[in-house]
């Protein structure tokens, strides 16, 4: 029998289970899919379709920030996957990037040679195993105790990078060279804007497939009630290492990517402020949502360069105001995200995500909905 569908909802499991479920979602994706491989264009010749564009029409954007977005987006995919999917709290992402760096630096720079992706691969195996490693604490702590341990770990992974860096590569830190996927170097901002979106869509997938899987509802189960999900013959110890893992292999792979892409790598790379920064990207874009990693990560990169482009228009009508966003932009951004944050905790936990399947509801329902 062939398939209906109202609204945005699924008549099938066969539908429900589609990566791409509706016709306006195949013409989306092919439009999004144009509008990223055209974009390197866009950003380095500040022109589209002909028309040319200014700095702040472009919110002074370049390819490197671009790039480091794909990059936080892999990040925040991990964290994501762990807290908003297992809901396990964890502030350990700038920890697993210094071991998803060691590791880079270890088996591609110092001692092993090996190609770039299969070092990315091995960083991402020694994060899945040390991710397992630290999940067992998740099996008797929870909440305020288990971000704790994170943060413990946090520390410890500081010191060791620190060390590391010290005994084999000096006080200027990690250099790393250019590197090549498939004889392909990448030496400039728009290869690695390519690789590193393909690298991206690969772990969205990734997510989104396991997600889909036994083990993927198992997830959201321990998350939503662990003794319903024991009830009903799920394994919440084995559930909650499981998620570790995964997260971790997902995030030292990024880190890996990471200071690949820096160049070169401090113990600096790897402050408080970068896991921080992740846990910012999930809650404002959405907890439990993969759509939500990837605007929680936008937001963030691109806000702080609209703040500028915002000083630089307001310069000709109000020079003070100009000159007083140019002088605080550092702490203006600190105090529009912590004021933003508040707001989606109190007014939209659901985040950004949320906020648009409301509006994309209301406009579904209409004119039915009040």
């Amino acid at each position: 029998m062939k398939s209906l569908r109202f609204g945005s909802y699924s008549t099938s499991y066969r539908q429900e289970m589609r990566l791409i479920r509706t016709k306006a979602m195949a013409i989306w994706f092919v439009i999004m899919s144009a509008a990223l491989i055209y974009l390197p264009w866009v950003m380095t010749q500040h022109q589209i379709f002909g028309m040319h564009l200014t700095r702040h029409e472009t919110l002074n954007m370049n390819m490197t920030q671009i790039n480091f977005t794909l990059l936080y987006v892999v990040g925040a995919l991990g964290l994501n996957l762990l807290t908003g999917y297992t809901g396990l709290i964890s502030i350990g992402n700038a920890a697993f990037y210094a071991i998803g760096a060691m590791v880079a630096a270890s088996v591609g720079i110092k001692w092993m040679h090996l190609p770039f992706l299969v070092v990315v691969l091995t960083a991402g195996l020694a994060g899945a195993i040390v991710g397992a490693l630290v999940g067992l604490p998740a099996l008797r702590i929870r909440g305020i105790y288990l971000l704790l341990g994170t943060l413990a770990l946090h520390f410890i992974m500081l010191y060791s990078f620190l060390k590391f860096q010290a005994d084999y590569f000096g006080i200027v830190g990690v250099i790393f060279n250019y590197p090549k996927v498939f004889g392909w170097r990448l030496n400039t901002d728009m290869d690695w804007y390519f690789f590193l979106l393909a690298f991206a869509a690969i772990a969205l997938l990734l997510v989104k497939n396991i997600l889909r899987t036994r083990h993927g509802r198992a997830f959201i189960a321990v998350r939503d009630h662990p003794i319903a999900a024991s009830a009903a013959g799920i394994n919440v110890s084995q559930v909650r290492v499981l998620s570790f893992s995964i997260s971790s292999f997902i995030i030292c792979a990024s880190g890996a990517t990471y200071v690949w892409y820096l160049g070169a790598a401090t113990q600096d790379n790897f402050q408080l402020s970068l896991a921080i920064a992740f846990i910012a990207m999930i809650v404002i874009g959405g907890e439990g949502s993969l759509v939500g990693t990837v605007l929680g990560a936008i937001l963030w990169q691109l806000f702080p360069n609209a703040l500028v482009a915002f000083a630089e228009m307001s310069g000709g009508v109000s020079p003070g105001v100009a000159d007083y966003v140019h002088t605080w932009q550092t702490q203006i951004t600190k105090i529009v995200f912590g004021g933003l944050i508040l707001l989606v905790l109190m007014f939209a936990p659901t985040g950004l995500t949320g906020l648009w399947h409301k509006v994309k509801q209301a406009f579904v329902r209409w004119p039915y909905t009040t």
